[in-house]
């Protein structure tokens, strides 16, 4: 079986601060790169390094949240008076402008990463043998550019463009606090479930992003698209068209849905193992890395009669890899699990009693 259950090394669990930050070698490109629509900008790695800097968006949360703290209460003395730029036309632009910017930005980035998908999934089908599944596996579970990859798979999914996309994804954290600023305009109260939910996806993307973590996929890809429903929703009702009930309902349905997929997918990675048996040759490492490469995962290695070395056919590979990717996924489920109760709890309240 190239495919199998079990779990991964469990002392990855125990993170090491001194953890190494994997970075793909052509997730940056240079000044010269043409631009494209999927690669509109260049990143340095000058701003890179900074925006994932702890402090930055450990400094931004706080602050994020010490100005909700203080608008709510600010407005709950108002008598949740709205704000007067609040009724301007200027105000209202802006707001159609905002909830248009994610809807499209949202659609980019959920096209981006399917694209990517694409691109890197291995050339083959089912009927090819079952070493094609393990194929599959490590597309989706390697993100290391230094790791042992099959022959074929010249780059990693991180480096064909999740890497670039992710890195998108998490600065837009800070820009959807916007959200929240327009609800507090309009003299109304940030919800539990409203900051919550803004300051927490700051450090999952943050974790997920410095330390290359697989789980990483399922997040953009189920975020970006829900997303791209979401702000297209929120952009109509800020022209001031009338939307049935149904389809807000359905919305925060898809949501909820969002998160029970997006556990299970995540959880699959902990779960998953898969086996290996191929010859690495000198030209499969071309453009690879400039390092000695490594085995992927600690995997057992031999050395072949020309040099080439080998992952024995039947060592199980683990999808987490190191504790960096350990620590990505515990925090992240320690997110969604009462993110996900506060979705239901509103569901229940907004939907639910009011139909009673």
């Amino acid at each position: 079986m190239s495919i199998q259950l079990g779990l991964p090394p469990l002392d990855i669990f125990l993170f090491s601060p001194n953890q190494p930050q994997k970075i793909a070698r052509s997730f940056f490109a240079s000044p010269d790169t043409p631009r494209t629509f999927l690669r509109p900008i260049s990143i340095s790695p000058t701003t890179f390094k900074s925006t994932l800097d702890f402090q930055f968006a450990l400094t931004f949360a706080i602050g994020y949240v010490s100005i909700v703290l203080f608008l709510s209460k600010l407005n709950a003395s108002r008598q949740h008076k709205p704000w007067g730029f609040s009724k301007t036309s200027l105000f209202k632009t802006l707001v159609v402008a905002h909830n248009t910017l994610l809807a499209l930005f949202s659609a980019w980035m959920f096209y981006g990463m399917c694209y990517s998908l694409y691109k890197s999934w291995p050339v083959g089908t089912a009927r090819e043998g079952s070493d094609y599944y393990a194929h599959v596996a490590q597309m989706l579970c390697e993100t290391d550019s230094t790791a042992i990859r099959a022959p074929g798979n010249v780059k990693s999914l991180w480096e064909e463009g999740t890497a670039y996309f992710g890195w998108f994804f998490y600065m837009s954290k800070f820009y959807e606090v916007l959200d929240t600023m327009i609800i507090l305009a309009s003299g109304k109260k940030s919800s539990t479930l409203q900051t919550y939910h803004h300051a927490g996806i700051m450090f999952c993307t943050w974790a997920s992003l410095k330390y290359a973590s697989p789980t990483y996929l399922v997040g953009i890809v189920l975020n970006s698209g829900v997303h791209t429903l979401m702000y297209s929703y929120f952009a109509i009702q800020s022209l001031g068209f009338s939307i049935p009930m149904s389809i807000k309902r359905s919305l925060t349905s898809i949501q909820i849905a969002q998160f029970l997929v997006g556990m299970v997918w995540g959880f699959s990675y902990v779960a998953l193992k898969y086996n290996l048996g191929f010859d690495i040759t000198e030209q499969a490492m071309t453009n690879v890395s400039d390092h000695e490469p490594r085995l992927a995962h600690g995997a057992m290695a031999g050395e072949l009669g020309d040099g080439n070395k080998r992952i024995a056919a039947d060592t199980a590979v683990s999808c987490l890899s190191d504790s960096g990717e350990a620590l990505t996924f515990v925090m992240t489920t320690a997110y969604i699990l009462p993110l996900l109760f506060l979705f239901v709890q509103f569901f229940v309240r907004s939907y639910v009693k009011v139909a009673k």
